[in-house]
């Protein structure tokens, strides 16, 4: 049997210096590395799947959590950074989340600027991807990415989450201010309608949510260049394919 000495030691040193490249790689310098060493500060870790995400996102509202909910499955890293029990921001690697694709997808902008967008954001992060299109245009993407990214956790079979304490700090990104609530709710209802269809099988009662995705900037939309019709479809097979 393990001491309580092996056990402190496992959670406060052994565990946090195995997860640290996993978290560097989800959240960067967004949370500060508040831990014993210079590590970021691991409040809790676990394995996850779809039939959690909605208490996690809860766990975050309840707890008025500063810091970031990560989850990993198979290669893909996500993370929802909150604010006093507020989601303000998400990142993700997996393609269809990525700050370029959600405006290709939105057809506000053509498919050569989203794959310019799409380059900047892999070499030097989604903030300098933001700053190349108008401030409407990029509060727009980052906020329908992060609903794209949480309704991303609906679809998760087998994975594994960690929550990281700390205050994120974006930077020049704009902070957000989204319920948790209102993403597990339209996480739901996707994977309700990618379940049993739009008109499938009737859908448990649930609250409605307060908020929803955004709708993309009227200005904004006349000034595509160039629109790809296939781009929609062609996520959505990806996607579907990803899942496997």
């Amino acid at each position: 049997m393990a001491s309580t000495e092996d056990l402190a030691y496992l959670l406060k040193r052994a565990i946090p210096d195995a997860l640290d490249p996993i978290v560097r790689q989800a959240v960067g310098a967004v949370l500060p590395r508040t831990g014993v060493d210079g590590r970021y500060k691991i409040a809790y870790a676990g394995a996850f799947s779809s039939r959690v995400a909605a208490d996690l996102l809860a766990f975050g509202r309840n707890q008025r959590f500063d810091g970031a909910l990560i989850v990993i499955d198979a290669d893909v890293v996500r993370a929802l950074f909150y604010r006093g029990g507020r989601v303000i921001g998400a990142t993700s690697d997996f393609l269809f989340e990525r700050f370029g694709r959600v405006l290709m997808r939105s057809e506000l902008v053509d498919v050569a600027t989203g794959e310019m967008l799409l380059a900047r954001e892999s070499a030097a992060g989604v903030t300098a991807a933001a700053t190349l299109v108008a401030p409407e245009v990029a509060r727009f993407g980052l906020e329908t990415q992060v609903w794209e990214i949480a309704a991303g956790l609906f679809l998760v079979h087998g994975g594994h989450f960690i929550l990281v304490d700390g205050m994120p700090d974006l930077g020049e990104l704009p902070a957000l201010d989204l319920s948790p609530t209102d993403l597990a709710l339209e996480g739901l209802r996707r994977y309700d309608e990618w379940r049993h269809g739009a008109a499938g099988v009737p859908k448990p009662s649930r609250r409605a949510p307060e908020t929803r995705p955004p709708e993309a900037p009227p200005a904004a939309r006349t000034t595509v260049q160039a629109r790809s019709k296939g781009v929609a479809t062609e996520d959505l097979l990806e996607r579907l394919r990803a899942l496997g």
